[in-house]
């Protein structure tokens, strides 16, 4: 113990504190013009990522914003079509921008993010399924539950193309990605459903469907009845 303090104490008196700042001079002045052209870079592209928000960007949100809320207006009254064309009569009131041209001009933008959702929706709805996709693979939301109402829309699209197994894995993200005791458990039952239908897996469609009695107990009551009576079916098979 002793040899090793004797160490310790010869090793800290051999360290020379100018020496150490003479060396750590001589490495910036070496460097220097480096670190200022990475400095004037780092601010260029701060300043320029600013002006993109502020001065580009913001002006943009607010007219995307104006634009799509009479095609989300439709959309809600389920005027599908409408909401993704949008009307431009000439000489006639009433033309507004529709989805689609939304995402074509403001796709960017919050708003053009939102018309994502409404236009892969709106495509679903009208049996398009391949452009539903298209659009919804390119939504992307920190709202969970809007994100995870994506994953499951995939899934009913990729289902609609009889692609099962992406179906299933789509339906079961969107389970997970927000779980809740009420839109959870409809996504895990169309998972137990496409399980036992579509891929001849019964036995795994028990486990989703027992998965929702334990996991989400204060689902809806309507749909646990339906399970409950899934669960009978399956279970005789």
């Amino acid at each position: 113990m002793a040899k090793q303090e004797e160490t310790t104490k010869v090793q800290i008196q051999e360290f020379d504190i100018n020496q150490f700042k003479n060396e750590t001079l001589s490495v910036f002045e070496k460097y220097k013009k480096i670190i200022s052209i990475v400095g004037i870079a780092v601010a260029v592209i701060v300043g320029g990522t600013l002006f993109y928000f502020i001065g580009y960007l913001g002006p943009k949100e607010k007219k995307a914003s104006e634009e799509i809320f009479l095609a989300e207006t439709y959309f809600g009254r389920d005027s599908f079509q409408l909401a993704l064309t949008g009307r431009n009569l000439t000489g006639q009131q009433g033309n507004f921008t529709g989805l689609l041209d939304v995402i074509k001009k403001y796709g960017a933008t919050k708003a053009g993010n939102r018309a994502y959702f409404l236009a892969g929706a709106a495509l679903l709805q009208t049996g398009k399924f391949e452009e539903s996709i298209k659009y919804l693979k390119k939504f992307s939301s920190a709202d969970g539950l809007m994100q995870a109402q994506a994953y499951a829309m995939l899934g009913d699209a990729k289902s609609e193309l009889n692609k099962f197994p992406e179906a299933l894995e789509h339906y079961l993200k969107a389970a997970n990605h927000f779980p809740n005791d009420v839109t959870s458990p409809i996504h895990i039952r169309k998972a137990a459903l496409l399980l036992a239908e579509k891929l001849g897996k019964p036995a795994e469609a028990l486990k989703q469907l027992n998965r929702i009695k334990i996991e989400f107990p204060k689902a809806n009551n309507f749909l646990m009845n339906d399970v409950e009576k899934d669960i009978a079916r399956l279970s005789v098979k």
